[in-house]
């Protein structure tokens, strides 16, 4: 993952300045660098006056910073916060400590009046920040999802995602807009067709073909009934679409698997988009490019793991439980048991006559999160949310099931995404990332969706 280069600056009045003070900066400078996965960029020691403050903004600047922490040491001179918040545009996190009070005396700090004051500043300047009230020592852990949602904003700043063939037919769900996502997360969208895949696959190295081989043999532990021709195509189709991935720069693919790949090429690519999964190639199927950018946001705000595309296809308000399942093209390191996979003819392929490879097996038990970005009827994006835990799954249907207990009422998740309007394409992953995914949305000034009681 990304390192995350975290700005602080630590405010204070000069009149207020000792010595402790100064530590109180220091130590919190200190937890900080500690912190996993992190850079620490600090251009100053206390900051006090206008000068110093626009004086260590340039040297934030230079270096490129994710995420400021705005650290109010003391109550600060006032002119101070506008100044940083208009030369500093990354989120900031404005940071005050918890302190005793003193007996016929002032506050030795007043930090949180002054994290008062930055915020009715931040809010009017209509700059994005969150808060924090802990000690030095607590910083580090309870600026996590601050640095997740950080990471993950500027991951989508480079992103590219590639959108081979385009949505498959009456898709309407995976329609998008793509200037409004390059605008609004910076993400780039490429856009081939599958013919350039078949073509690819035509001329592949002995190398390439000799890895789509490997990769297809370890991926399953069993194979029922697939011809080895199939599995052959399904090497040269991995490898194929990976050497796209790599010829464009991609991060992501987006995939019209149905119905020209069986039709054309010979295979639907089920199977195939598990392995590319778990081979460092986030994909979702059915030329869903939202689907792709949410299962790279879950991604990046879990600090890795591998997420899952799925459909809701079930749900029982008694058990509080909902299946989720997509028809055999879940990453093997998924799986609830390694000895359960198994390729097998694909059970069903629109438009072509049944070709093709899945990877059958359930899907490991855990605490999850699902999620999905989307664009409402007026185009301003919003994203589903909703946690629970992945329970013991046995393998009662083919494809990749997976039963979740929610955290809130199935039925009224239920009622929200279908009174809401959302799509049947979901993102799954085997963290617990709520809190993470919800800083991420107002930063990015994303409408979350809940259901009630959550």
């Amino acid at each position: 993952m990304k390192t995350v280069r975290i700005g602080y600056l630590a405010l204070s009045k000069l009149s207020w300045r000792t010595a402790r003070i100064d530590k109180i900066a220091a130590d919190t400078a200190k937890f900080l660098s500690e912190l996993s996965g992190c850079r620490l960029v600090q251009a100053a020691g206390l900051i006090t006056s206008e000068a110093e403050a626009e004086e260590a903004c340039a040297v934030l600047n230079r270096e490129g910073i994710d995420l400021l922490v705005m650290h109010f040491v003391t109550f600060p001179s006032g002119a101070l916060i506008p100044l940083i918040a208009s030369r500093i545009q990354a989120p900031v996190v404005l940071l005050a400590n918890p302190e005793e009070a003193c007996a016929g005396k002032m506050w030795e700090q007043n930090s949180f009046c002054g994290a008062n004051l930055g915020a009715f500043v931040m809010r009017r300047m209509a700059k994005q920040y969150g808060y924090l009230k802990v000690l030095p020592a607590e910083t580090p852990a309870a600026l996590q999802k601050y640095i997740a949602a950080a990471r993950c904003i500027t991951m989508l700043k480079s992103l590219r995602i590639g959108l081979v063939g385009g949505r498959v037919p009456g898709f309407y769900t995976s329609n998008f807009d793509e200037m409004k996502l390059r605008t609004h997360f910076g993400t780039a969208v490429e856009v081939s067709d599958l013919l350039e895949m078949m073509d690819t696959a035509g001329k592949l190295s002995e190398e390439q073909l000799a890895e789509g081989r490997a990769v297809v043999k370890k991926s399953a532990a069993k194979v029922c009934c697939v011809p080895d021709a199939e599995l052959e195509l399904a090497a040269k189709m991995f490898a194929s679409f990976k050497a796209m991935a790599k010829k464009y720069n991609l991060d992501a693919l987006a995939i019209r698997c149905w119905p020209e790949t069986s039709d054309i090429f010979g295979i639907a690519p089920c199977a195939v988009i598990g392995m590319l999964n778990d081979n460092g190639i986030p994909t979702s199927c059915e030329g869903d490019v939202p689907g792709a950018l949410t299962m790279m946001i879950l991604q990046a705000l879990a600090g890795g793991g591998l997420p899952l595309f799925v459909d809701l296809i079930s749900y029982d308000e008694k058990d509080n439980s909902g299946v989720v399942w997509h028809c055999g093209a879940a990453p093997t390191s998924l799986c609830r048991k390694f000895e359960e996979t198994e390729y097998r003819l694909h059970f069903r392929v629109d438009g072509g006559d049944k070709k093709g490879v899945s990877n059958d097996f359930s899907l490991k038990a855990g605490r999850i999160t699902l999620a999905k970005l989307d664009q409402d009827v007026d185009g301003h994006f919003r994203m589903l949310i909703a946690s629970g835990t992945a329970v013991d799954t046995e393998p009662f249907i083919r494809g990749n099931p997976l039963r979740i207990r929610f955290d809130v009422p199935v039925g009224k998740l239920v009622d929200t995404i279908m009174m809401k309007g959302f799509e049947h394409h979901y993102t799954v992953i085997h963290a617990d990332i709520k809190d993470e995914l919800l800083q991420f949305c107002a930063w990015m000034e994303i409408e979350p969706v809940m259901a009630e009681g959550f």
